[in-house]
């Protein structure tokens, strides 16, 4: 009997001490990661990160404002016309999409030219957004607004966000009210 206790015991005591040695990396560490893949973006790509947005919303290429709230970073290529008013629908199209942590350089078409259509949500209702990171350049911009971003996991869309993704969008396009 004791003979079996003692395996049984021992067999519990190696079990938690693997269990104790997960190599799984932990949130803060995701983060960790993050920072570093998005400061080597930058340095990679020569971006000037902007902490005040330009009041005149003329951005250089190279020249990213860093949303405070979010954590996304943005270029507006073209701040477009008309700014959309809460409650109005937003149609986005997207291009050139690049995972900048992990592995994958592959760059995707995104839904450009996807025949199933934009991403559509109601400015202002959360429960439409796919990704808040794409939400964040719409106050500053307005219907046909073009513009590139990379948007940390936190706010990206529910895969980014399980798989830790960080995601750069070469081209991203907003229209208000029209498909």
């Amino acid at each position: 009997m004791r003979k079996k206790s003692f395996r049984i015991s021992f067999m519990i005591i190696v079990l938690l001490f693997t269990l104790s040695c997960n190599d799984t990396a932990t949130y803060i560490d995701r983060l960790n990661d993050e920072k570093k893949a998005i400061k080597a973006f930058i340095s990679e790509n020569n971006i000037t990160v902007l902490k005040e947005y330009p009041s005149d919303s003329v951005f250089a290429p190279n020249e990213f404002y860093l949303d405070p709230t979010t954590g996304v970073y943005y270029n507006v290529i073209d701040k477009g016309s008309y700014k959309p008013n809460l409650g109005d629908e937003i149609y986005i199209r997207y291009k050139d999409v690049r995972y900048i942590s992990g592995n994958d350089t592959t760059v995707y078409d995104g839904n450009y030219f996807s025949l199933y259509g934009p991403v559509e949500l109601i400015y202002g209702n959360l429960n439409t957004y796919q990704s808040t990171g794409w939400v964040a350049p719409i106050p500053n911009v307005g219907h046909e607004a073009k513009v590139k971003m990379i948007v940390p996991f936190n706010s990206g869309t529910t895969y980014d966000q399980s798989y830790y993704y960080t995601v750069y969008y070469g081209l991203m396009e907003y229209r208000i009210g029209q498909n």
